[in-house]
Order: structure tokens, then C-alpha cells, then sequence
């Protein structure tokens, strides 16, 4: 055994894997170099024990044809990944992954395997750093990848990938280089290959000291999820029900936590912004009446009275019209985020030179802020409504929302301000920039 294999067979007892004999391993294999380096000291550690490696590919369908291993090769059908990334709003690698990690659990269910190995090497450690860290991503995600998670073990993740190039060059193996890897429209490709050649350049023993940072990490985070393991967390007909009072009284960093735990035993399995999270947490800790509806992706986060509770969101559900008359300052929840409505004291804010008031969005952070009169009534679209243009026709509500492409739950939420006026209640305002677009606002 060379001393490459023996750092992989060193990557496997890190792990708490000390006897092989008996075990039932596969290998997630690309024809990477990684992968292929990986499938080769396999063989070769699990071979004079007498052991079969059971080795699964992945053919995703969405790069060129080209490679084929004598192994189970799973097939994922040609726009499945597309279909799914537009479906989840997200990129065509969080599509692919989700797809691949879904054949990989079908592979270990169909030949009962203790371990599927994957090729995760140490660059891939120091590029997920860095690419969670851009992302504010949570404590435990910047613990970085995990040797052991569950069934999938990864025992390269301390071997360099000038360490695996030189052990293939040795075997005189061949391996495929993915022509993806070098298009910087993927942020993992930026940091590897312009960040990383520059912390190397700039910086000397970087890779070091951020390996060394999420050992620490991980044990922050394992004393924060110890805390949110023990918050009681009621599973019922609905969703999951979340003790308010209980909930209030948490830190909040253990808030999130119960927040995402809670989403994901309603069915979320997808990464929850810390955007949603924040507005979740603001509204709860409004000084007014506690009561809202906020969705995100797959669940909806329903806060009324003393209770809250986090279920799986109804795609067709319609039930987001909301009324009310404000006539006074003051904080209001509604489905579209918070509105602040306060004393006009801020010269940016736009609309009109004369008015008392400034109504302010939030969902998070600051959306919108613009000038009105009290009082004024704040509702969800309805499908006669008209707004006055720039060249003081007016247009129907329908046509914007169309030229926006809107789908019908962002037309339900879409906030439309409209005077309360005795003669005539025109819209004054659509708070576009809650959807991405510019607010339509109407100049008096």
C-alpha cells in the first residue's frame, strides 16, 4: 500500500471505521480525478481483504456525452435537472446535486451498503469555506464538508488535489477534466480559479489557518443545535407547532435554528435564506399585534395570536387578500412584509412635497419608502383596478402585473396603496420593488 492509499485509508478511520472486514462499501464515481483516484485506493485497500467495492455514476444529462465506466450508471432523465432548478427558483447544480444525492440514496437502500465514499478532496474543503463565508452562510455550514454524514464518507477530505494529480500520474491513469469547472459564471469556479491563486500569491499559510477554523466552528455550533435539539417542538395535523412564549424567550441564534428545524421537519429540504429568517424573527418582534403569514418555497411560517406555526405551503392556495385602513402611525404586519408608517421626517422620501406621512416596506431589510396622506387603504389587487401613468392615461393593474410575469401568489401579494376619499378612492401607489421591480408611484 502506497502512501497515498494510506492517507485515504487513514480519511476512513478519522472517521471511527477501524475493521473494514464485514462492510459493505461503494464509491461515487465521475471520472474525475478526484473520483478515479478514489476508486482506484479503494480497490486497492479493500481488495486483499476480500471485499467488493460497489461503484455508482451519476449521468446527469446536461454536459457532453463522452464517459462511460462498467459500473451501475444511473440516469437521470435528459431536463429533469433544468425542470427541477426552475421549479426550486435555484441553479442547475443545486438541481443536479439534489437529483444525484437521490440515486445515491436509492444505490445504498438497493445493496444495502454501510458507506458510499465521495471523492470531496481538501481544495473542495477550502473552496466551500470561502464560498459559504460570500454567502453568510450559518455556523455550522462553515464547519465546512464532513468526513462522516450519515452513510456517505468522505475520506480525501484531507488530501490536496496536487497529491491525488501525482498518485494518477504514478498509476498512469487517465481521468476527465469537466470543461464546466473553468466557467466563472459558477461562483465555486471564481474562488478557484482567481481567489484561491491569489491567496496563495498574497497570502502565505491561508490554507491553514482556515482548515483549522472549522473544527472550531463545529463545536460553537454543536453546543447551539444541543439547545435547539431540546426545544419541544410539536409535530400535529397541520405542521409543526412552535410554544411561542418559549420561542420568544430563546437567543437568537437558537431562534434561527428552531426556525430552520421546524421548516425542515414541515418539508423543507432546500438552504432557507437568512433573509427569510430575519423577516420572521423582525416580525415577531414587532411592538404591535403579532399576526402574519410568510412563505418560502415549500413552507409557510403562520404567526396568530400565541401561536406559531411552521407547515408546508399549498401551492394553490389563494387565501393571501388582505384589507385595511390606516389612519393612524404605527407598525403593521401584513402578508406582504412589514409596513412602517411614521411622521414624515426624511427628505429622500418621494411622492409629494405636502404629505404628513412615509410609509415604509420592509422584509428584512428596507424595500421602499415613499410619501402619502392619511388615511389610506392598503390591499391585494383586484382585477379591475387602474393606476395613472406618466402621460396621465390611465392603465389597468393587469397589464403591469403581465408585463412583470408575474406568478399568482406574487400578484396576491403585491401591496396596492389607494386614498380614502369620499369623491374618488384612486391608486396612489404599487410597491413593485417587494417583487424586484421599481415601485409605481403617482405623482399628486
Amino acid at each position: 500500500m502506497c502512501s497515498f492509499e494510506e492517507k485515504v485509508l487513514n480519511g476512513i478511520k478519522k472517521c471511527g471505521i477501524s475493521n473494514l472486514s464485514g462492510l459493505k462499501i461503494g464509491a461515487g464515481v465521475s471520472g474525475g480525478a478526484d473520483s478515479i483516484s478514489l476508486l482506484i485506493s479503494l480497490s486497492n485497500i479493500l481488495s486483499p481483504l476480500g471485499l467488493t467495492l460497489y461503484v455508482i455514476t451519476v449521468n446527469h444529462n446536461i454536459r457532453d456525452k463522452g464517459f462511460l465506466i462498467k459500473a451501475k450508471c444511473y440516469e437521470i432523465e435528459e431536463g429533469q435537472v433544468s425542470a427541477l432548478a426552475k421549479e426550486r427558483s435555484g441553479g442547475i447544480e443545486d438541481a443536479a446535486r439534489e437529483l444525484r444525492y437521490e440515486a445515491f440514496e436509492s444505490f445504498i437502500k438497493k445493496n444495502k451498503l454501510d458507506y458510499l465514499c465521495l471523492a470531496h478532496n481538501q481544495n473542495d474543503q477550502l473552496e466551500t469555506l470561502l464560498m459559504r463565508f460570500f454567502n453568510g452562510a450559518t455556523l455550522e455550514a462553515l464547519a465546512g464538508i464532513k468526513s462522516l454524514r450519515g452513510k456517505y464518507l468522505r475520506p480525501l477530505l484531507d488530501i490536496s488535489r496536487g497529491e491525488i494529480e501525482v498518485y494518477l500520474k504514478e498509476k498512469e491513469q487517465n481521468f476527465r477534466t469537466d470543461k464546466t469547472n473553468f466557467d466563472e459564471l459558477y461562483l465555486r469556479n471564481k474562488i478557484r480559479l482567481k481567489l484561491m491563486p491569489f491567496l496563495d500569491q498574497n497570502m502565505g499559510g491561508w490554507r491553514k489557518a482556515l482548515l483549522g477554523t472549522n473544527g472550531r466552528y463545529q463545536e460553537d455550533a454543536d453546543f447551539i443545535l444541543d439547545a435547539v435539539k431540546d426545544f419541544p417542538l410539536k409535530p400535529c395535523d397541520e405542521g409543526i407547532k412552535v410554544p411561542l412564549n418559549d420561542f420568544l424567550n430563546l437567543a437568537p441564534a437558537i431562534q434561527n435554528r428552531v426556525l430552520i428545524k421546524a421548516a425542515n421537519m414541515a418539508g423543507e429540504d432546500s438552504r432557507i435564506p437568512q433573509a427569510f429568517l430575519v423577516d420572521c424573527l423582525k416580525a415577531l418582534k414587532s411592538t404591535g399585534k403579532i399576526n402574519f403569514t410568510k412563505h418560502y418555497n415549500k413552507v409557510q411560517v403562520v404567526c396568530n395570536k400565541n401561536n406559531l406555526l411552521v407547515k408546508k405551503y399549498d401551492k394553490s392556495q389563494t387565501d393571501f387578500k388582505f384589507f385595511v385602513i390606516i389612519e393612524e402611525s404605527g407598525i403593521y404586519e401584513l402578508p406582504f412584509g412589514q409596513l412602517n408608517v411614521s411622521k414624515n421626517d426624511d427628505s429622500n422620501a418621494v411622492l409629494s412635497s405636502n404629505e404628513e406621512y412615509v410609509a415604509s416596506i420592509c422584509r428584512g431589510e428596507l424595500i421602499s419608502s415613499f410619501k402619502l396622506k392619511l388615511p389610506v387603504i392598503v390591499r391585494s389587487v383586484s382585477l379591475d383596478d387602474e393606476i395613472k401613468s406618466a402621460d396621465g392615461k390611465m392603465k389597468k393593474v393587469s397589464d403591469i402585473l403581465n408585463d412583470w410575469k408575474l406568478s399568482d401568489l406574487d400578484r396576491s401579494l403585491l401591496p396596492v396603496f389607494q386614498v380614502l376619499e369620499s369623491s374618488e378612492q384612486s391608486i396612489i401607489a404599487l410597491a413593485g420593488s417587494f417583487l424586484g421591480y421599481k415601485d409605481w408611484i403617482v405623482k399628486l
